[in-house]
């Protein structure tokens, strides 16, 4: 393919540093505890509507107005980049509400075919104007279609969603339901910029990261099992096995066909297969007996452990030490979590391994919308159980990589109707099928 044909995307993947060799791991534990202040208090303060719509940068002059860094002996570097971080997490939240309140007005208050016919005669008249040419264009647009009452109502509760949405009753009930105020309890990272560390390579399978300490002038030395010098934020984090590891993120540049996909294709997710194309191939077919045996064996694991910790109080008023060693020896965490992580990434490389097999060239790629949450009868306990660990967020995670990296696109429908039989050519997916052409 010629150079013309081809065009460039920038991927950006998070890659985690093993750390081998920490010169005060003390000094460490003891930031991490200390930088969950700031974020518990970001959390607590703008975590609600206080914060809905405000500017990441304005969140550390707000938080310092409750309890100054100086107070808790912390470094006001340190204190600030926690901050940032936490409001960009309380961001990203914000922006996910917006999605479905966006969808809830839409749903109130539809597109009427005075604003259609506004936007066909803007397509059938804008060519390749730019800049004030363009807004002419939609100028002149709004003199000769003028929007109606449903118009005007919905561009109200549109601004209002940006500004405060408690001015309008309907829109403060929507925003209530899709936006819940949350909490963190994270006392287990570090938030580190540019200029909180500096990376020196060792040799040529590790390198030397001197991350700042509580001691202005004095930095922590940690050895990382890492090739490349590290730049930009990263997190340095304490995992559930208690060992350290270092965050951050890596750009590589994909070089895909330029042009919109020609082909479509549907797509049906499901739990025993995990795709199911308009085309009646069945992609990662056995995914529901790999994700039935985690449901089953996270099951009888907890059922035991219920047992063991009930055995343990029946004998703690007569045996303490007995009871407390069960405590500390049977009813820990690691094990289980490595036996959980290991079995994700198992089905995540199942998935997505099966998914490059078929998709390989640009298509796009219609599948269902499955982000609301599963409302129907009520079901056996067994089956709750498997549908509630199905990992549905990974099936989506997954088609967007692999549309990542083949220059496909995504278009999600509504899920009703998806999984039916096509009557005309007796395949699955027919709904899927007739929305895609």
């Amino acid at each position: 393919m010629s150079a013309k044909k081809q065009r460039k995307t920038e991927y950006t993947s998070t890659q985690v540093i093993p750390v081998v060799f920490c010169s005060d791991e003390t000094q460490v534990n003891k930031i991490m505890h200390l930088c969950g202040i700031p974020r518990s208090l970001t959390y607590n303060k703008l975590g609600s509507l206080q914060g809905w719509g405000l500017d990441w940068r304005k969140a550390d002059s707000i938080v310092r107005t409750i309890i100054k860094p100086e107070q808790i002996n912390l470094p006001s570097k340190l204190w600030e980049w926690s901050v940032n971080d936490t409001m960009k997490a309380i961001s990203a939240q914000q922006e996910a509400a917006k999605v479905f309140l966006i969808r809830e007005i839409c749903h109130k208050y539809p597109i009427s075919a005075v604003q259609r016919q506004r936007l066909k005669w803007i397509e059938e008249n804008k060519g390749k104007k730019k800049g004030d040419e363009l807004k002419a264009v939609k100028q002149k647009a709004l003199e000769l279609f003028l929007p109606c009452s449903v118009e005007i109502a919905r561009n109200r509760l549109f601004e209002l969603l940006n500004t405060d949405p408690t001015k309008d009753n309907w829109l403060h009930r929507q925003f209530r339901t899709k936006y819940q105020r949350g909490h963190t309890f994270v006392r287990n990272q570090i938030v580190y910029q540019s200029q909180g560390y500096i990376c020196k390579r060792i040799n040529r399978h590790s390198v030397e990261l001197q991350i700042q300490g509580l001691e202005r002038g004095k930095r922590i030395a940690l050895k990382l099992r890492c090739r490349q010098i590290i730049k930009g934020q990263i997190r340095v984090i304490r995992n559930e096995l208690g060992s350290f590891e270092v965050h951050c993120t890596r750009s590589r540049s994909l070089i895909l066909p330029s042009g919109k996909p020609t082909q479509k294709l549907g797509i049906d997710k499901g739990y025993t297969e995990g795709f199911y194309t308009s085309g009646g191939k069945a992609i990662a077919p056995g995914l529901g007996k790999l994700m039935t045996h985690k449901t089953e064996r996270i099951t009888k694991t907890n059922r035991n452990r219920y047992r063991i910790r009930a055995f343990g109080e029946s004998i703690a008023p007569h045996d303490p030490q007995k009871a407390a060693r069960i405590l500390k020896n049977n009813l820990g965490y690691k094990v289980k979590s490595r036996k959980l992580k290991r079995e994700k990434e198992t089905i995540r490389n199942f998935i997505r391994s099966d998914l490059r097999r078929n998709i390989t060239t640009p298509v796009d790629i219609i599948c269902e919308d499955l982000t609301e949450p599963i409302i129907g009868k009520q079901q056996a306990k067994s089956i709750n159980r498997k549908l509630n660990s199905w990992m549905k967020g990974e099936l989506q995670a997954s088609l967007e990589k692999i549309s990542v990296e083949t220059g496909s696109t995504i278009s999600v429908v509504n899920p009703a109707y998806t999984s039916q039989t096509d009557s005309v050519r007796s395949t699955q997916n027919g709904a899927i099928r007739r929305k895609s052409k």
